[in-house]
């Protein structure tokens, strides 16, 4: 699937595992789809951009260690 001259993609990735979510327009949906799996595995997840450079601010932790 080609992508569109200009149209950014984002995607969740794992740090602690080889999880990588698929690619989303939106960073917003990336962002959900890296938290559900950070949730869902207690891994620490991020987002990234097409160039598999990592959005700053992106890290989500486990749910566990964000109420700690």
């Amino acid at each position: 699937m080609p992508q569109a001259h200009g149209q950014l993609r984002y995607r969740g990735r794992c740090a602690d595992c080889s999880w990588v979510g698929r690619p989303f327009i939106r960073y917003g949906t990336a962002d959900a789809a890296a938290r559900d799996h950070s949730d869902a595995h207690q891994h620490t997840a991020f987002v990234v951009d097409q160039y598999e450079m990592r959005i700053v601010g992106s890290t989500i932790r486990p749910a566990s260690a964000r109420q700690a």
